[in-house]
């Protein structure tokens, strides 16, 4: 089977590292014990970025062990769970340290101790409990029944599924020799990969074409298959090659073909004409099935705003509002003196570095002003264009989806990607965790019809969706927007339209009583 793949995954690490038997240290751990690790780039990413502890020596110790408690604690603080229970455990007293990280992860439903009313907190937790804790996490169902490691007849029947689940996923693997040492000790570098990795494993629906097709016509085989993004039609056997695939349904709503490359657009059914070149009269027509189907796929890693984060609307060229526009947040202008914020009847503050406004819930900030001011809305500047082309570089997960127009789509996290302009001519909706992100890459303007808006679900947040426009970004009247508008020139809000997020234009921002909220 071809399979054409046009996907190519990010991996951002998002874990604090709690190891509460010893005093944390936050930083680079300067002797770098890690190096001739195989986890020595997990590790590295997650030290650098300050998110994982070495020892008070400045060791990482990626062999030591980890006890179950300890793993219990990291794997809450990395999926965030809060809820609490009060567990019965005979071993567990409400004094000790770990019996709050315990009560949540009963309450989350990862763990229920031993049949003997013991939780052992303080034993070394094994691979094999590891493999159970994170197929419950992550509600992974095995699709085999034999594990294919060398020592799979020796795994107990309860971890079985567990295994062959994270093995499948790839959130656990086994050791070079092929096997998987299930009642093996798990170590420090093994739980900061295992946990990165569960944290990182979404399931998700997106639309692909999982199609296998057989026509009998002289043993050609066409198959319709594939992973993610773009499906390779393939017509075998060799003496068959050199097939012309054409496109024969008007419905491209559902798909296109080019080259023999079907493209996923949406859910539906179409029709694919096979011709064989070496044979005109070798024809057949397949039916392929666009669906929605779960794969994983890991998160997207956030834009980094820099000091353009400290701003709701930070602009090059000037700010304009007709009274009253609200805002809630500091706004600035650079390279732009202070006369080109206009409509907000300013008041310079005493120490000339920031002016008010009856109109800003924060401060107004101009390169005209004293000093920090300038340098500082230099950099802001710097960060925001830096955003712009990490946005617009990132990685693509969806390409030309729905042709530009959103209207009354649901939205699932990734990196989309558009040559053309964005449409959302009807309520969008965007579907995801606390932590997941969105990046918009649109090749030319982005614009939002009246009366609509953009609504966050299952806990999504403003501040981890990023619109990356290389044209002007429009928010129509009344409307309602959500995210971080990286425009390459103006964003202009029509009367009363709201957004939840920033505006960073490098061009002007227009307001008409407007309202913007950071987030």
């Amino acid at each position: 089977m071809k399979i054409s793949l046009n996907k190519s995954l990010t991996v951002f690490l998002c874990i604090l590292m709690v190891f509460t038997a010893v005093t944390p240290v936050f930083g680079a751990v300067s002797s770098k014990d890690y190096e001739s690790s195989w986890a020595k780039e997990t590790i590295q990413s997650a030290l650098s970025s300050g998110v994982a502890s070495g020892y008070p020596d400045g060791s990482f110790r990626p062999d030591n062990p980890v006890t179950r408690a300890e793993f219990i604690s990291l794997v809450n603080n990395v999926f965030m769970f809060t809820n609490s229970a009060s567990p019965n455990y005979t071993d567990v007293s409400s004094t000790d340290w770990y019996a709050p990280a315990i009560g949540k992860a009963f309450a989350a439903g990862y763990i229920s101790g031993y049949p003997d009313g013991n939780m052992k907190p303080d034993a070394h937790i094994t691979r094999q409990e590891v493999a159970s804790i994170i197929s419950r996490l992550k509600s992974l169902t095995a699709t085999s029944d034999a594990p294919d490691f060398t020592d799979g007849s020796s795994i107990p029947a309860w971890s079985k599924q567990a295994i062959i689940a994270v093995d499948e996923a790839k959130i656990m693997v086994g050791y070079p020799n092929g096997s998987f040492m299930p009642i093996a000790q798990t170590t420090r570098a093994e739980a900061l990969v295992a946990i990165t990795r569960a944290f990182n494993y979404n399931v998700i629906r997106e639309p692909i074409a999982v199609t296998s097709i057989d026509v009998t016509q002289d043993t050609m085989t066409l198959i319709a298959g594939g992973l993610t993004g773009t499906i390779a039609l393939e017509i075998t056997p060799n003496n068959a090659t050199n097939q012309n695939v054409t496109w024969t349904s008007s419905d491209t709503s559902v798909a296109t073909v080019e080259n023999g490359i079907v493209t996923p657009i949406a859910e539906g059914t179409t029709q694919v004409k096979v011709v064989s070149e070496e044979d005109e009269t070798k024809t057949t027509t397949v039916t392929v099935t666009v669906v929605m189907s779960a794969l994983p796929t890991e998160t997207v890693g956030s834009v980094d705003l820099g000091m353009a984060g400290d701003f709701v609307i930070l602009s090059k060229t000037g700010i304009s509002s007709v009274p009253n526009s609200v805002i809630t947040g500091d706004i600035g202008v650079s390279p732009i003196a202070d006369t080109a914020i206009t409509g907000f009847s300013l008041t310079l503050d005493a120490t000339n570095q920031f002016s008010l406004s009856d109109q800003v819930n924060g401060k107004v900030y101009a390169a005209t002003y004293a000093s920090p001011t300038p340098s500082n809305l230099t950099t802001a500047i710097s960060d925001m264009e830096t955003a712009y082309t990490d946005a617009a570089g990132r990685a693509v997960n969806f390409t030309e989806l729905y042709s530009g127009d959103l209207s009354g789509k649901t939205l699932v996290p990734g990196v989309y990607k558009w040559g053309t302009g964005v449409l959302i001519n009807s309520d969008v909706t965007l579907s995801g965790g606390p932590n997941d992100v969105w990046i918009f890459q649109i090749g030319e303007g982005l614009t939002q019809a009246n009366g609509t808006k953009i609504t966050l679900t299952g806990g999504a947040q403003a501040k981890n969706v990023f619109w990356q426009v290389a044209e002007s970004a429009s928010i129509g009247t009344g409307s309602h927007f959500e995210g971080i508008v990286l425009s390459k020139t103006n964003i202009s809000l029509g009367t009363n339209a709201s957004i939840n997020g920033r505006l960073l234009a490098q061009t002007a921002v227009t307001l008409d009583a407007s309202t913007v909220v950071a987030p």
